[in-house]
């Protein structure tokens, strides 16, 4: 015998774990495949504001540890009398076997390089930081993006200033390898530096796994 009451309201179709279809054609908000937040996609406010914080935060981490390690290590800048800046003597303070603290002025880019035009140094990382603003609050597709565009921007901001203002890059940071009586140096470099390489990094690994990344994004 039915005991059900025909002016009761229908049950609603039952949910399935898995995101699949129910018995009435529905799809289940139970279940499916999660985006994670780090590759969901922005909107522009959100991006634009984490770039500009995370950018923010860390150059003034990179010029407050310039200055810090500068003062530490009791060097100074000053003029050559051919007119080019550079660091008195500094000693070398072991933090640890493989780092230790160095001070030198870095009148070029990596190792010394494009020392000769310096401007063009300037120029370009004038030109890369609307241009990663613009990327990471117009054209991100995940928030890694913005994350690493935001790392690239303060490197370049950092070194920027020291360039514009000192007239080189001032490095502090000191990683080598000992090899039996051979000490192998690599060439000193500052937080900006590592800022850069780590985004570029994350750069890289996003665009290998894009493919990936859209699946994910977009079932």
């Amino acid at each position: 015998m039915n005991t059900e009451d025909p002016n009761s309201p229908p049950a609603p179709p039952e949910q399935k774990p898995t995101g699949e279809l129910d018995d009435q054609g529905s799809i289940s908000p139970v279940g499916g495949n999660p985006v994670a937040p780090l590759t969901g996609t922005p909107d522009r406010t959100h991006a634009a504001l984490l770039f500009i914080l995370i950018c923010g935060t860390l150059l003034a981490a990179d010029l407050w540890t310039k200055s810090a390690a500068f003062e530490f290590l009791d060097v100074s800048i000053f003029t050559t009398p051919s007119g080019f800046p550079a660091v008195t003597r500094s000693p070398i303070h072991v933090l640890f076997p493989g780092c230790a603290l160095e001070a030198a002025l870095n009148l070029g880019a990596f190792n010394g390089w494009f020392a000769w035009a310096p401007w063009l140094l300037i120029g370009v990382s004038l030109l890369a930081l609307p241009l990663c603003f613009f990327w990471a609050t117009f054209r991100s597709s995940n928030y890694l993006f913005v994350i690493a565009l935001a790392l690239i921007s303060s490197g370049a901001a950092g070194n920027l200033y020291d360039r514009w203002v000192i007239g080189g890059v001032r490095d502090f940071i000191r990683w080598s390898v000992k090899w039996g009586n051979t000490e192998y140096v690599w060439p000193n470099f500052n937080l900006a530096d590592s800022h850069i390489v780590i985004g570029v990094a994350i750069v890289m690994v996003l665009e290998w796994r894009k493919p990936e990344i859209s699946e994910a994004t977009h079932p």
